[in-house]
């Protein structure tokens, strides 16, 4: 029995494969056996994950007709020998010490899982982003119990930068939904473990790189415009069975936080409909979010009768477009998280080529950020004159007035407000 069974889902990522696959190989932790769930690929993953097997003995393959992701983590789970549970998405990679920081933690502390942080990572910009959450720093590194379940939702949502105790997911009966082709059934699994767990814990540290330029990336398709309506109409009806009704506010909260970024996902021609679903919904599990000021507020403006928040979404959302359309270069004024948010979206709309700088108003530093120089402002705007500058910083802040103060000054007019990318586009 390895200490831990990685599961890997593989569907048509030949361009990836062999790269997330080395990095789970070069783990330091070698206790290890790497289940690959080949779901039906036919662009000659199946042969590359063949081709390994027969290199490392650690390596199960499993290959299956197409069932969807759901039916092939379940497979993986089914077979899985290991004392704890990991899980590599096939077009992602991990970084060598990864799986020992997490057992040594999740045995030395009897956790029911435990999980680090990730990167956003951008490998065609040689870039990558940690994501954090600063307000959560008094949590990271601690044993957390069940007195801290909310604590546990606001950490960064995903499945697989952690590792779960196979007794533990058993003991709950935590398994994936099997909807034939439907997508983003991780979420179900993500709140099963953290409304179940009873000792679970995040390190304040990194070794997950998320992807973010894979095209055919599930986030990235407006199509199954229902998939995750479904996910959480399949969670409801498995937490009732369960009678565990303690948990359905998280079960509705969430759907409805997930029925704003489908909303912001889906083409703009679908959008009206959708409002008629987003009443259907608001009505129904509305209470669930009370609490939650902005979102209430949003759900409540979005399904009013004269449809001028719809009206307004789909105006700004087409005016970002145009004006990036007509932009024959574009800087990025700001290095930090947000110019990084405006950075994703740029990948996102397919505007990155455009890209030729960040900016900042003072300093004398030369770096480079995703294959770009840092240039201050001034600087900037004479090297690459009559681009769009995309201010990134938050609106309204002191640090966005003096920005646009000193555009103003160098008599620069043509630049967009980088929190509309926020406000009216999805970003996973």
């Amino acid at each position: 029995m390895a200490k831990i069974s990685i599961i890997v889902p593989i569907y048509n990522v030949k361009a990836y494969l062999p790269q997330c696959l080395d990095s789970i190989l070069a783990q330091t932790f070698s206790d290890v056996e790497i289940i690959c769930v080949d779901d039906g690929s036919n662009d000659g993953s199946e042969n590359i994950v063949d081709e390994y097997a027969a290199k490392d003995k650690r390596m199960v393959v499993i290959h299956k007709s197409n069932a969807g992701y759901g039916a092939a983590m379940n497979t993986g789970l089914d077979v899985a020998t290991g004392e704890y549970i990991g899980i590599v998405e096939s077009d992602d990679c991990i970084t060598p010490e990864m799986y020992e920081r997490l057992y040594n933690q999740a045995k030395s502390n009897d956790l029911d899982f435990i999980k680090s942080e990730a990167y956003f990572w951008f490998e065609i910009l040689d870039f990558k982003k940690r994501i954090h959450v600063e307000s959560l720093d008094q949590y990271f590194n601690k044993v957390l119990d069940e007195r801290y379940r909310n604590i546990f939702f606001d950490f960064f949502m995903n499945i697989w930068t952690g590792i779960y105790k196979k007794d533990f997911l058993s003991t709950n009966h935590i398994r994936f939904n099997e909807s034939p082709g439907a997508s983003y059934q991780d979420n179900g699994f993500w709140m099963q473990t953290c409304m179940y767990a009873k000792k679970a814990m995040w390190l304040n540290e990194a070794f997950y790189l998320y992807r973010q330029d894979n095209p055919e990336a599930s986030i990235k398709s407006t199509g199954k415009i229902y998939a995750m309506e479904n996910e959480y109409s399949w969670l409801e009806e498995l937490l009732k069975r369960r009678e565990h009704y303690h948990l359905l506010p998280y079960c509705y909260y969430y759907r409805l936080f997930r029925d704003r970024g489908v909303f912001l996902r889906i083409d703009d021609e679908l959008k009206s409909d959708y409002v008629n679903h987003l009443e259907e919904e608001y009505a129904k599990y509305g209470a669930a979010i009370k609490m939650n000021g902005f979102l209430d507020k949003w759900m409540r403006d979005i399904t009013a009768d004269d449809k001028t928040l719809l009206k307004n979404i789909i105006d700004k959302k087409s005016f970002v477009v145009n004006k990036l359309n007509e932009a024959h270069s574009i800087i990025i004024y700001g290095a930090g998280n947000r110019g990084v948010i405006a950075l994703r979206n740029l990948v996102n709309l397919n505007q990155i080529s455009k890209l030729k700088c960040f900016a900042i108003t003072d300093d004398s530093e030369k770096r480079i950020l995703a294959n770009r120089e840092v240039l201050k402002i001034d600087d900037a705007i004479k090297k690459y004159p009559d681009s769009l500058i995309i201010v990134a910083t938050v609106r309204g802040t002191n640090a966005y007035k003096a920005m646009c103060i000193k555009l103003l000054d160098l008599e620069v007019t043509n630049y967009l407000d980088g929190t509309l990318f926020e406000e009216y586009f999805y970003l996973a």
